[in-house]
């Protein structure tokens, strides 16, 4: 390896000294205003080599008292971002200086941009704490966007949410590993509204796009209010935007000017903008709009948006903005894993093209099942094996042009554009070589299978008695325990006992919340004296000769069955949700044989006793209250 191979390698390393160096010896331990500093130092050291001022740097760092001035004005005669900025660094001095000693040795005007860029976003990344509904795009994330998006030299290119600049980033280093033309200019603009992060960003994108990009520090809601002449002006917009309820838009002057800003309403068979505006919205959803605006005709957008947008009635206004301005192309679904361990909210992806041809074309959909690092943030297995990425193939294959093993070409059903929603066939498929496949509501049009829902009591009610109230989290491993102090009375049990009417041989499924959706129990003679709470339904199967109790819950418990739970679960915010659409999943009505027949006794024999066993155990333990 040589001096230069070295030094470029060692970039991870260098800068994970230099942000912990400030944050256990300067005078400030809050993120943010590291992150700010370090890039501001950042842009001076470029400053100063751009500029012929190593002179002026070198003055400061023997006597930063009485050269702060100067220097900073030197950055400032630079990068229009710190023209306006403090005259004074917020850090003590001494820091400040031995963080200019840490990187003396790499010239930030001829290193490889894209790395240095890669190398300080992977250490301030996770620093963002996210309360401005703002978090850390991972870069495997962005380069897949990019790809499959595949911007050309020439472009225009925005992100109106810039945050750390990775979209913009990963965008150039696109350019230069496709066309390898180093003479080539490229326009890309970021924009974003917090301080901190336009100054990052421009940091960050100043050196790996070698000056091509720039930043705004502005509301990008309001920037497009206040500069009409940005709308219709790019090729490819790109954004991660904030979401969250906590943070609502309620600013009527940035309301009025948004279509998606206003309430909807039906006016002969069609949705469309009312005169009411809203008195606040998710700044996602007025950032569809924004980017909307932004693009050229036949210009392409992506925006990483929260699950919600994609399924339910609630949000139906949205896709019908879209359907009349262009298509929507393709579709992601990212994992839950995606933005973990900052924030648990589940995210897809949209990519949409403005057109005024209206085109019957399908949506190419695709599922990453992993994305690269797990819960964690941990990007390996404690074996030493690395997290798969799905990301990558997905993204390698999308331009194929033919439906392979990812990509899968379907017609969007209204209230349905979760992506996974559409793999569902091909698991149900696989239950073919058990017997005939048969969706659970046609059991219970049939009249096999009835199925009531739990209710909830209110916690004031809990432990108020002896008997048992079930949530989803007691739900595992085909049976259910009870937690004492969520019990509940005689007179709670007989409120709602008629109403969910559980009888030994039901069986219960959790159908809401996080991680449990899908796990089921069954009910027997020892346990039926208990109610289940709203997120649990209730499966009873009525006397018939096509399937029985163990038989259903064998199914239901199947890879094939499972997978499609999953897919039709959709996650608002952070919680999950089947709902009706429990009653569209597959099972297979068996072809029995003295095969299956043998493994349902013997799937039989053993919950009958565990069920035995517990109650034995049950009978030798005692409690005793402190």
């Amino acid at each position: 390896m040589t001096n230069v191979e070295q030094v470029v390698a060692d970039y991870p390393r260098r800068f994970k000294n230099l942000y912990y160096r400030l944050y256990t010896n300067s005078n400030s331990s809050r993120a943010e205003k590291l992150i700010y500093e370090l890039s501001r130092i950042l842009l001076l050291k470029l400053a100063a080599e751009r500029r012929n001022g190593k002179t002026v740097l070198s003055n400061f760092i023997d006597d930063p008292v009485n050269n702060q001035e100067d220097l900073l004005k030197l950055g400032g005669d630079e990068f229009e971002i710190l023209e306006n900025q403090d005259k004074y660094f917020s850090l003590d001095l001494s820091s400040v200086v031995s963080a200019f000693a840490e990187i003396s040795d790499i010239e930030l005007h001829s290193a490889p941009g894209h790395i240095v860029g890669d190398a300080f976003q992977a250490l301030i990344g996770p620093t963002i704490r996210g309360d401005k509904g703002q978090f850390f795009t991972p870069k495997n994330l962005t380069d897949a966007i990019i790809k499959i998006l595949s911007p050309k030299p020439g472009d225009k290119i925005i992100d109106p949410a810039c945050g750390t600049g990775g979209f913009l980033s990963s965008c150039q280093a696109y350019w230069e590993l496709t066309y390898k033309d180093p003479t080539a200019r490229y326009e890309i603009l970021g924009i974003d509204k917090d301080a901190d992060m336009a100054m990052l960003s421009s940091a960050l994108l100043e050196i790996s796009t070698n000056g091509f990009a720039k930043v705004v520090n502005s509301d990008s809601l309001k920037f497009i209010i206040d500069n009409p002449q940005y709308e219709e002006q790019f090729d490819i917009v790109v954004a991660n935007p904030p979401f969250g309820t906590k943070i609502k838009v309620d600013n009527k002057a940035i309301l009025k000017d948004y279509q998606l800003g206003h309430s909807w309403k039906v006016e002969n068979g069609t949705l469309c903008p009312s005169r009411h505006i809203l008195g606040a919205q998710d700044p996602q959803i007025l950032f569809i709009e924004l980017c909307v605006k932004l693009l050229k005709e036949n210009g392409r957008m992506a925006l990483i948006l929260p699950e919600g947008v994609f399924g339910g009635k609630s949000s139906e206004y949205v896709w019908e903005y879209l359907k009349n301005r262009g298509i929507v192309f393709a579709l992601i679904d990212c994992p839950r894993t995606t933005f973990q361990p900052y924030t648990d909210i589940k995210t897809n992806v949209l990519f949409f093209k403005k057109t005024k041809e209206m085109p019957e074309e399908k949506t190419q959909v695709a599922v990453a099942k992993r994305c690269g690092h797990d819960k964690r943030g941990r990007t390996h297995y404690p074996s030493g094996l690395s997290v798969p990425d799905d990301f990558a193939d997905i993204a390698n294959l999308f331009h194929e042009g033919i439906e392979n093993r990812i990509w899968k070409s379907v017609c969007l059903k209204k209230e349905y554009r979760v992506p996974r929603y559409y793999f569902n066939d091909d698991e149900a498929g696989k239950l073919d070589n058990i017997g005939q496949v048969i969706t659970i509501g046609e059991l219970i049009r049939m009249g096999v299978l009835k199925i009531r829902k739990g209710h909830e009591v209110g916690s004031e009610n809990y432990g108020t008695g002896d008997i048992p109230f079930i949530r989803t989290s007691d739900i595992n491993n085909l049976e259910f325990s009870s937690d004492p102090t969520n019990s509940v009375s005689e007179e709670i049990y007989e409120m709602y006992s008629k109403k969910q009417n559980i009888a030994a041989g039901d069986i219960l499924m959790a159908v809401d919340g996080r991680y449990r959706i899908g796990k089921t129990a069954l009910v027997t003679e020892e346990n039926s004296r208990c109610i289940v709470q709203s997120h649990i339904k209730i499966l009873s199967v009525e006397f018939n000769s096509l399937i029985n109790n163990y038989e259903l819950l064998y199914m239901l418990n199947l890879a094939e069955v499972q997978n499609q739970v999953r897919n039709m679960v959709f996650v608002q915010s952070t919680l999950g949700t089947l709902g009706n659409r429990l009653e569209q999943v597959k099972i297979a009505i068996p072809r029995r044989n003295s095969e299956w027949d043998k493994m349902i006794a013997g799937f039989k024999h053993i919950l009958e006793e565990r069920s035995r066993l517990l109650v034995s155990i049950r009978g030798l333990a005692h409690e005793a209250e402190l």
